[in-house]
């Protein structure tokens, strides 16, 4: 498997966030949220942290009241996130 670049993972950080979410439900909707490892739960919180940063952004963007930090926030976020899966990921993936 061909390594990919933290800029692949930012372009790509909304469908990614979105597995990581789905993974989470579906854990715990089976009744396995106990045994989701650290790093995953870590990676989750990440996510969520991205998420509403972005909808945070998304809501003032669509009426025109974005403020600078709104924007950085989702910005530092979306890095963060990026990495954190990026990191999970190559750690991980061998598994799969």
């Amino acid at each position: 498997m061909k390594p990919r670049s933290l800029e692949d993972y930012i372009k790509h950080a909304d469908e990614l966030a979105q597995e990581i979410v789905n993974a989470w439900g579906i854990n715990v909707s089976a009744g396995n949220a106990a045994t989701l490892t650290t790093e995953f739960k870590a990676l989750f919180e990440i996510t969520c942290q991205y998420r509403t940063a972005k909808e945070t952004a998304d809501n003032h963007r669509e009426f025109n009241f974005l403020s600078e930090q709104d924007a950085t926030k989702e910005k530092e976020t979306r890095e963060s996130f990026a990495k954190a899966y990026k990191c999970y990921w190559e750690k991980y993936a061998p598994e799969f």
